[in-house]
């Protein structure tokens, strides 16, 4: 098993299911972001969502590094996922060297080829190549932040190279790419050299376990000096007891993957897939299909897919994630809609940090 570490290293990860409550939401990110500064936490991470409440606070991850930066002092600066299909890539460069300057070059990314062909009204010729653009792009991206020089066709035919403002900080890019069901996506991230985020939402530890060892091995015979960082995203909440914890959480979990539900059926409506590449289903149009499905949900994120509980069942999860080959945990803290609940919940998940150097050993 993999355990190029003594520790495994903690974040903040926001996807909130409340478009409508933004300006909740930023307060709550900026408080929590400051907090995690403080607390000695490694990243904080903002998506890109577009269309939909669910995450539709985060249409621009740039714009909400670029705010989390100027309020923070240590703590890495991340996106993800940057659907990068859906953007010029000198754009992306563009936008993350000004985050990197903001920040004094503590900015990453994790890039994704997009799921729903609801966001793709932004680029509609790019949806069937997606998965291909997106490992195209990573070439670029890397290029492009190295060289700060960009080759394209201005709109009189003539190809022209452009040096690409403002330079960054870092001379290399921090880069993730972010896999869920396919071992493929896992392999073509170690072929890259990448890092890599994940989650369990449709898998358990286990699967996870076999494809990160796929994701090593792909990085090995690529010549990859070392076994690169896996980023595991976990939702989480932490109080003095299993069952204070899981009592007050489950309600909003539940409300989180309706909300969840809702966006995926959207695009199965409209003629695409769900994540993850599924199939869709006709139950997920009916409303207590649709409950039981989320019921289902929380049920397997109480059973040891979350960090949501006491301080010493988080431990023993963090145990086993990291036996799997995890490196760092992507703690999801906005499902919960009480932002002081949250925020004062920081403290506890520190104390389940603390200990880590042990975790594995």
């Amino acid at each position: 098993m993999w355990d190029n570490r003594d520790d495994i290293d903690f974040g903040l990860f926001f996807f909130a299911a409340v478009g409508d409550e933004s300006a909740d939401t930023y307060r709550l990110m900026l408080d929590a972001a400051r907090e995690a500064d403080r607390l000695g936490f490694s990243f904080v991470s903002t998506p890109e969502r577009h269309f939909h409440r669910f995450g539709g606070a985060f249409p621009n991850p740039a714009v909400t590094c670029a705010a989390i930066a100027a309020v923070t002092e240590r703590v890495q600066v991340r996106a993800g996922s940057v659907v990068t299909p859906l953007h010029p890539t000198a754009r992306l460069i563009e936008d993350f060297a000004m985050v990197d300057g903001i920040s004094g070059g503590r900015v990453g990314i994790s890039v994704g080829s997009g799921w729903n062909v609801n966001d793709f009204v932004l680029a509609k010729d790019a949806y069937e190549t997606r998965r291909a653009r997106m490992l195209d792009d990573i070439h670029r991206i890397r290029e492009v932040w190295s060289t700060g020089k960009w080759r394209a066709e201005n709109s009189l035919g003539v190809t022209v190279e452009l040096d690409v403002y403002p330079r960054p900080v870092q001379p290399d890019l921090d880069l993730w790419i972010t896999a869920s069901r396919s071992e493929e996506t896992f392999r073509h991230a170690g072929e890259l050299g990448t890092n890599l985020l994940t989650h369990l939402e449709n898998q358990d530890v286990e699967a996870l376990g076999a494809k990160i060892t796929a994701y090593r091995e792909a990085r090995k015979l690529a010549g990859w000096p070392d076994g690169g960082k896996v980023t595991l995203m976990m939702h989480t909440f932490v109080a003095p007891t299993d069952e204070e914890a899981r009592d007050y959480a489950a309600p909003w979990l539940k409300r989180y993957l309706l909300s969840a539900i809702d966006l995926e059926a959207k695009a199965v409506d409209s003629g695409g897939l769900m994540s993850g590449g599924k199939e869709g289903s006709e139950f997920m149009s009916v409303g207590h299909a649709r409950g039981r499905l989320a019921e289902l949900g929380v049920n397997r994120y109480l059973d040891g897919r979350s960090l949501i509980g006491s301080v010493e069942h988080c431990r023993e999860v963090v145990r086993q994630v990291k036996s799997m080959g995890v490196d760092e945990i992507a703690c999801l803290i906005d499902f919960i809609g009480e932002p002081w609940r949250v925020l004062d919940s920081l403290a506890s998940l520190a104390e389940v940090r603390e200990p880590s150097a042990a975790v594995g050993g």
